[in-house]
């Protein structure tokens, strides 16, 4: 017997002659290396330059540091902060990009042992530890997305993933119900505080055994909504102490129908390394087309097949997979493709679709190490390397050179204020380390800061843009000495050192 603590799951299976354990580790070890060798690549590319919204976790794990803890993303209503507080000790080390990246990288592969631990109970070892390998490197698009610790997207996807196990496993047992509710109810309510999309996902998956177990109010629904509200109360906090939460912007304007189609024809063609972030498909397209038909229509079926050979335990996962379309295309924003950021709350149950048909496969195969080795290891240089090279060249730099000049031609002339547009403003300020006070055009994320830069001397405050962004001046454009620096201009008052 195996002892499954994650989902609860316990799993018969036969004693082997060796340690299994020891040989598919070592089996894991090609896929592992060529995720960290992409990781490196495009960490040294402009693929993965620091921006403005990842700069906010350092930014907000800088406030931990002295003292000031927030409950949602600075200048929004929604989206947790745990990211910032496990940045925050890594940050006393140094700054830059690399606390940020260690974070990602530590936290990515959280979630893909999550999903090891979803798929062991349905796959088997071999074939859950391949699932779990090839979403940790799933295409070029998440290797980017799991290199950038944004606010509440990798905890929020970890803890989906550990609502959609227990909620399996809720169907597989009604051994000790009223802890696997609670752990359920937990991590919804967290993956909810996370992000919307995550806890849409998670409930969903709760619908299969909340049904079955209906009638049970002592051992289901009260551990699950006290499980819920705990898991969410950061959030309810901070609606009681400011109002009801406003909707966030769409960038991309869709309507409902539109959001469905753009799922499926682009974010998920994106998501597994078909198309790039311009749209187009990768070359040749036809092939790239078929193929992602073909992954998006066999995880589906796969799903279907799941359920055929594991009965009412994979039931949460074909509910949520089907359902996460027509609920996640209600939210206008969602119609946004380009980096595949809303293709993680539907990845990991089409990677469990398309684990699924390894069951197909013959037991000594599907047993084996050479699975793991091989599979994922493929899967991550087809659909990573092909998107990656197209959109960068192999050649190795510092993408962080061109906004550290600007910090440093900042420091040189005594700078302390700092107003800009998004993308500049907030990258400028964390990688200035708490030297300057800035405040960004629109949005503005701290506000002390931007209270700050605004009632200070115009003739103090520079201005500094992202090349061919049209500046909000404050002085006549007569005032400024323009200062052209790599991506960047600089408009420097007269009461900065010439």
């Amino acid at each position: 017997m195996v002892a499954d603590s994650a989902a609860g799951v316990i799993v018969s299976e036969p004693t082997p002659r060796h340690a299994p354990g020891r040989a598919l580790l070592l089996a894991a070890i090609p896929a592992v290396l060529v995720g960290i060798l992409l990781r490196y690549w495009v960490g040294h590319t402009w693929l993965l330059a620091l921006n403005s919204d990842e700069a906010l976790v350092g930014l907000q794990a800088r406030e931990v540091l002295t003292g000031s803890f927030r409950l949602i993303v600075a200048g929004n209503d929604y989206g947790s902060t745990p990211e910032s507080y496990l940045l925050a000790p890594l940050m006393l080390v140094a700054g830059g990009a690399w606390p940020l990246r260690i974070l990602a990288a530590v936290l990515s592969a959280v979630a893909a042992y999550v999903l090891f631990r979803l798929a062991r109970p349905f796959l088997g070892l071999a074939p859950a530890l391949s699932v779990a390998l090839i979403f940790w490197t799933a295409s070029g698009a998440m290797v980017i997305l799991w290199s950038r610790p944004y606010m509440g997207y990798p905890t929020g996807i970890a803890a989906q993933i550990a609502a959609i196990a227990l909620a399996c496993h809720a169907m597989r047992s009604a051994d000790r119900l009223g802890r696997t509710a609670l752990l359920a109810g937990l991590a919804a309510g967290f993956a909810i505080w996370s992000h919307p999309m995550f806890g849409i996902v998670a409930m969903l998956a709760l619908i299969p055994p909340t049904l079955l177990h209906i009638r049970r109010l002592r051992n289901w629904w009260a551990p699950l909504a006290l499980g819920g509200v705990i898991g969410v109360s950061p959030w309810l906090v901070y609606i009681l102490q400011r109002g009801s939460p406003q909707e966030a912007q769409a960038t991309v304007v869709a309507t409902y129908t539109e959001r469905l189609q753009i799922f499926a024809t682009e974010l998920l063609p994106r998501a597994f390394g078909l198309r790039l972030p311009d749209g187009q498909w990768l070359s040749p397209a036809p092939p790239a087309q078929i193929a992602a038909v073909v992954l998006i229509v066999g995880s589906f079926a796969g799903l279907v097949l799941l359920v055929i050979r594991r009965g009412s335990p994979a039931v949460p996962l074909l509910v949520s997979g089907v359902l996460a379309f027509p609920c996640l295309a209600v939210f206008p924003q969602l119609a946004f493709s380009a980096d595949a950021r809303y293709a993680l709350p539907f990845l990991p149950l089409l990677l469990m679709g398309l684990g699924g048909w390894l069951l197909a496969l013959p037991s000594g195969v599907r047993k084996s190490p050479w699975l793991v080795a091989v599979l994922p290891t493929v899967w991550s240089l087809v659909l990573c390397v092909p998107v990656l090279s197209r959109q960068t060249e192999f050649t190795l730099t510092d993408p962080e050179r061109a906004p550290s000049a600007v910090v440093r031609e900042l420091d040189a002339n005594g700078v302390r204020y700092v107003r800009g547009d998004y993308w500049a403003a907030y990258l400028i300020d964390y990688l200035a380390d708490g030297r300057l006070q800035v405040r960004s055009d629109f949005p503005i994320r701290l506000q002390a800061e931007a209270d700050a830069v605004e009632a200070a001397d115009p003739d103090q405050v520079v201005l500094v843009y992202s090349a061919g962004t049209r500046p909000s001046l404050l002085l006549p454009p007569t005032d400024y000495r323009v200062v052209t620096m790599d991506g960047y201009e600089l408009y420097l008052p007269p009461g900065i050192a010439r």
